[in-house]
Order: structure tokens, then C-alpha cells, then sequence
């Protein structure tokens, strides 16, 4: 019996490359495929699969942006339902970061992702990350998050209000060099990549909050930019 099989990626390149790949494969049926979370959720639920294969980041709908631990919805979704899809997760992040988010959908019974795949996978370490989750069979999956300081961490989720290191030391009463210190030692932290030197880091407040949220590091709600006028750290 063939291995039923559904991909997502909001990319329709991948979605065609997935189709080629897969459809030369007697030992597994590509059922449907989705661009968006809404889509996802309703493939394998009418489609119940063995093994779905998700992209990390995806929209929630069609014409949103994609979210940064959309795949990771997915994943809370089947284990909230019951489902018996295992999920395949897909990133283009070098750093692994999103396993930290992964990691209460390995350890749970039943667990729900067996595997955790580079964008830069062969269609054969696809393929064959496939049937060994049909078969039950996953990886050990870990990564440890950054370790934050105290300050660090408060200095974080100020930046992911929006506010700059001159807003920051205002709140924290300290002298914008100081913000600036924090600031630095957290992205080197947070934004470290294997095989890339110090001086090539993207160093961007952005990008470090994003990778903070896929650590589990902030939560989505601590970005919102309706709370800027909320302290976050004693949250008036």
C-alpha cells in the first residue's frame, strides 16, 4: 500500500519540485498538497495522510504574510485533534533554531514531528525521511536554546516592542552604551550560525527577534505592536 503523502510550502515551485519528485515513487501517493495553514489543516483532515511534509513558515491564509512558526500551528493542530499524520518540518534556517519549537511535538505521545529537514535536502533524503516516518520511525531531534541573561532578556523584548537602545535606557534608567552592550552580547547570541564568522552575522534587530520567537525565547503576543505604549516587563 502506497505511503499517502501531503506537502505544504507556499511556494509553488516547491509544491511542482515535491509533485516530481514524489510522483516517480511507487511506494508513495502525493494526496494533495497546500499553500497556506487554512489549506494544510483541511488536506489532512479530509485526507488523513500518513506523513505530511510542511514548510516552518507559512500564511494562515491566502495573501497574509507567512508567520514564522506557521509548520509549527500545523503540528499543534493534528496533536489537538487526534490526527495520525506524522509531520515532516522543512526550514531554510541554518541554525536549527526552530527544533527548540519543534522539540514538545517530538517528545509527546504520540509524537507528532518525526523529522526536521534543511531546505537544501536531496529529493532522496525527502524521500526517504518519508518512510521512516510512515514506518514510525523518527530522529532524535534537539537543539538548546541560547542561554539569555536577566537583562538580556528584558532588553529583548523592549526591542521587539519596537523601541531603540535611547527608548530602552530611558525605561531601564541606564546610559544608551549600556543598552547598546546588552544589545550586541544578545545577537551574537541569538543570530550565531555554524560556519559563519563574526564579522558576516546578520546583526539586525528584525531578524533576531525572529529567530528569538522560533527559540522560544518571546512569544508572539510580546511582539505586538499595539503594546507599545505596555511596559512589558511589569506589563502596565
Amino acid at each position: 500500500m502506497s505511503i499517502r503523502v501531503v506537502v505544504v510550502d507556499d511556494h509553488p515551485d516547491v509544491l511542482l519540485g515535491a509533485a516530481a519528485y514524489l510522483g516517480n515513487c511507487p511506494d508513495i501517493r502525493l494526496v494533495a498538497q497546500a499553500q497556506t495553514i487554512a489549506e494544510a489543516l483541511t488536506a489532512i483532515r479530509d485526507h488523513q495522510p500518513q506523513v505530511a511534509l510542511v514548510d516552518l513558515e507559512l500564511p494562515r491564509a491566502v495573501g497574509e504574510a507567512a508567520e514564522y512558526l506557521g509548520g509549527i500551528q500545523i503540528a499543534r493542530a493534528i496533536r489537538g485533534g487526534g490526527w495520525p499524520t506524522r509531520l515532516i518540518v522543512m526550514t531554510g534556517h541554518q541554525d536549527r533554531s526552530g527544533l527548540v519549537a519543534a522539540q514538545p511535538f517530538v517528545d509527546c505521545k504520540p509524537r507528532v514531528i518525526y523529522d526536521y529537514l534543511l531546505k537544501t535536502a536531496t529529493p532522496q533524503e525527502r524521500i526517504e525521511a518519508i518512510r521512516h516516518a510512515a514506518q514510525g520511525v523518527g530522529r532524535p531531534l534537539k537543539f538548546d536554546a541560547p542561554k539569555l541573561t536577566p537583562r538580556e532578556r528584558i532588553v529583548l523584548r523592549y526591542m521587539a516592542l519596537g523601541l531603540e537602545n535611547g527608548e530602552i535606557a530611558q525605561k531601564l534608567v541606564v546610559a544608551p552604551s549600556t543598552v547598546a552592550s546588552h544589545v550586541k552580547s544578545l545577537m551574537a547570541k541569538i543570530l550565531s550560525e555554524p560556519g559563519v564568522d563574526e564579522g558576516q552575522l546578520r546583526r539586525t534587530r528584525t531578524l533576531c527577534v525572529r529567530r528569538a520567537l522560533e527559540f522560544g525565547i518571546l512569544r508572539p503576543d510580546q511582539i505586538n505592536r499595539n503594546h507599545l505604549g505596555r511596559d512589558p516587563v511589569r506589563g502596565t
